[in-house]
């Protein structure tokens, strides 16, 4: 006999039943067997305008520029599960330049915990950071969004609005973009 063998006959002696093969597994009802669902992949652009508020919007009115800016880049996006019922927890990743309309140099960058349902209403919180060529500067504010992915044929179209948390008053924003899949 093999040494498995020996523990897996041990193991059923001690708790009162008979020695069981290495081979012979119970089977798992219907309902309760893991399946791998497909997953999409909803990757794509993303343009977005947010607006300062507070301290940030006086600061930039200051030094001539707007209280609102563009951006663009692009949005990861992984689903880590994805359910039968059709909703998906996400983790999502977003890397946008912003402010090239006022000859200003923004990178931002987003990591965001999500939840999508099958009717494609979302919903998602994570951390922001933004880098400021001009003045060199490092920011950071914690983003809390919600909205829709609504899909048009094989194209899908998100829309969001996202609030940045952050020193010197809240950011908000409005985003969109495309997908195809």
């Amino acid at each position: 006999m093999s040494r498995a063998t020996l523990v897996l006959a041990a193991a059923a002696l001690l708790v009162g039943g008979a020695p069981v093969s290495a081979q012979s597994r119970p089977e798992v009802p219907e309902a309760q067997r893991v399946r791998k669902l497909p997953r999409q992949h909803l990757s794509g652009p993303r343009f977005r305008f947010t607006t300062f508020t507070g301290d940030v919007a006086e600061q930039r009115n200051a030094a001539g520029l707007e209280p609102i800016m563009s951006q663009f880049g692009w949005q990861f996006e992984n689903q880590v599960v994805s359910l039968e019922s059709g909703n998906r927890a996400l983790l999502e990743g977003l890397v946008l330049l912003g402010g090239l309309e006022q000859g200003e140099f923004n990178m931002s960058f987003a990591g965001l915990a999500g939840f999508r349902s099958e009717a494609g209403v979302e919903f998602g919180a994570g951390p922001n950071f933004n880098f400021n060529r001009d003045t060199e500067e490092w920011t950071t504010s914690m983003l809390v969004a919600a909205g829709a992915t609504m899909p048009f044929g094989d194209v899908y179209v998100p829309v969001n609005v996202a609030m940045g948390l952050a020193k010197g008053g809240p950011r908000i924003t409005a985003l969109m973009g495309w997908i195809i899949g």
